[in-house]
């Protein structure tokens, strides 16, 4: 028996295999048809995907073989990588190389072998697609061009496979880095937003005229800037597939009014006259995802506002039909040229007219995804300096096969005021935020600022509820809640975090956290937690 030759581009060609990521993988449908289609045409019992890496060569799919992998040296797929055609043997026992090879001698008792080079793009051979048979044998000239054409294939799968992975692992560092992001914009927007909502709604402040103008424009401002990153956030779950829809069972004129109420409100911050028309049916009650639609025709009815002038028109209608709903919008503004309109619905994107608008060019492209994501369609038609017309279709869900959330509504407080809370929060001006926000709902609460000194705390004192930041210095929230639970098993330990993706996180169940509130804080969610965990005893 003589052993292949080490390639002089050993290191290179071994760098070009751990590329792959493939070894010691499970088995692939994809890689094992082509296995199959070898055999079948090369007409052999036996057919492999054999990767040689420095001791040894492992089948990644295999016919009529049991083995998963043999040793380098006596591989005859060790020597096919020196060849970069066809290496065949039509009979080992009249090959010096091979005759005595324990692979000839003993199971499977090769008598033919053919095999083609896999060759990466650089030019390296990591493997070979083989054929084998106990049987000496030729292959004709179009079975040894069918296997080099099934060789190029498995390389073609190789380098999709290893695409996938590098866009999977694109999204993974995308979605860290935009958690990362979130969370540090959202803490200073968290004190923004609710310390200027406190103060917009405390009646004992008495500010004149425009000091309150100055304060209704940072208010505003703040969630203007929390709305895009929430956009950049939405974009991120619609593209990862992580964006959920929730129905709700609605009732339709409550819904329809209370999207007039807040269209108006938009419309008349720029002085657009709005035309409102909705056609109910007899059906008081619809299921869909209430969030998401009013989301919908609200980001279209903004679209439409911004490039309009004050004083123009934008026709609202909407249909109540058996099974599905049409909002139809049409406002009179710029419109959009039509060398434009194939690229409207795509992320980032503006018409050269609207450039000079303010925007992240998101807005369209995330409402098409939503619609999309409801099983609706969206149609767009625009004529440039006549105006834009919008239409949107969606189904209403099925109540028997879709999960269905509660319909938000402005709750009563219905929690025990002189509960003891816990609040664990590191950053000094989240701390300020979340006494300000207690204490408005007449609720004194005790500060932590650390993991640590939670615990220690904890020693002494016990608490009704806890609030756990997540991401701490030292301890974080899920370490910290773990450790909690495991003193006290019936602590209620509530999640309070700027990261918006720490609900698909598995540590939120496995630290024993059993709810979570997002800053900015939004306080009807606040007071349903409140309700939900320390209810007012009767």
């Amino acid at each position: 028996m003589i052993s292949a030759e080490i390639p002089e581009d050993e290191s290179q060609r071994l760098q070009a295999l751990y590329n792959y990521e493939i070894l010691d993988t499970e088995a692939e449908e994809v890689f094992d048809n082509l296995t199959l289609l070898a055999s079948q045409i090369c007409e052999t019992p036996i057919a492999l995907i054999s990767l040689i890496d420095p001791n040894r060569q492992w089948f990644k799919s295999k016919v009529g073989l049991d083995a998963e992998e043999t040793s380098r040296d006596i591989a005859f797929c060790a020597h096919a990588i020196n060849q970069t055609e066809v290496f065949e043997v039509c009979d080992t026992l009249e090959d010096l190389r091979f005759r005595d090879n324990p692979l000839v001698t003993s199971e499977p008792n090769i008598r033919f072998y053919a095999g083609s080079p896999l060759i990466s793009p650089e030019g390296y051979a990591i493997g070979t697609l083989c054929a084998i048979s106990d049987k000496p044998k030729q292959l004709s000239e179009p079975q040894k061009n069918a296997l080099q054409v099934l060789a190029n294939e498995v390389i073609s799968q190789l380098e999709l496979r290893r695409k996938i992975q590098q866009v999977s692992t694109a999204n993974e560092r995308k979605t860290d880095f935009l958690t990362k992001v979130s969370h540090e914009l959202r803490t200073p927007l968290n004190a923004i937003i609710s310390f200027s909502q406190l103060m917009v709604n405390d009646s004992s402040i008495d500010l004149n005229e425009k000091h309150q103008r100055y304060l209704q424009h940072l208010d505003s401002s703040g969630k203007r800037l929390l709305a895009l990153v929430d956009s950049i956030l939405d974009l991120n779950k619609i593209e990862a597939g992580k964006m959920e829809i929730r129905y709700s069972l609605v009732d339709a004129e409550e819904f329809f009014t209370s999207l007039k109420t807040n269209m108006l409100r938009m419309a008349d911050k720029k002085d657009i006259n709005l035309h409102f028309t909705a056609q109910l049916r007899s059906d008081t009650k619809i299921y869909l995802d209430e969030n998401k639609v009013i989301q919908v025709a609200l980001n279209i009815l903004s679209n439409g506002i911004k490039f309009s002038a004050s004083g123009q028109t934008i026709e609202v209608n909407i249909v109540q039909y058996e099974n599905e709903l049409e909002i139809v919008i049409k406002d009179h503004g710029v419109g959009i040229a039509k060398k434009d309109m194939p690229k409207i619905f795509d992320k980032f994107q503006q018409g050269e007219q609207r450039k000079n608008y303010e925007g992240s060019g998101l807005g369209l492209m995330i409402t098409k995804s939503l619609v999309e994501l409801m099983g609706g369609k969206i149609q767009l038609t625009s004529n440039e300096n006549i105006g834009t017309l919008v239409k949107v279709t969606l189904p209403f869900g099925d109540p028997d096969t879709n999960v269905l959330a509660q319909s938000p509504k402005k709750l009563e407080l219905e929690f025990n005021t002189s509960s003891k809370i816990l609040v664990v929060e590191d950053n000094e001006i989240n701390r300020e935020v979340a006494l300000a926000i207690f204490a408005s709902l007449g609720l004194n609460i005790i500060i932590a600022e650390s993991g640590e000194e939670a615990l220690k705390i904890l020693d002494k004192n016990h608490f009704d509820m806890i609030f756990m930041d997540i991401h701490l210095p030292g301890m974080d929230g899920y370490q910290t809640t773990k450790e909690i639970k495991n003193r006290n098993s019936d602590q209620i330990v509530v999640a309070l975090t700027a990261d918006v993706y720490a609900e698909q996180d598995r540590r939120i169940v496995e630290s024993g956290l059993c709810e979570i509130v997002n800053k900015p804080v939004d306080i009807q969610q606040l007071i349903a937690v409140l309700n939900r965990f320390i209810p007012i005893r009767t």
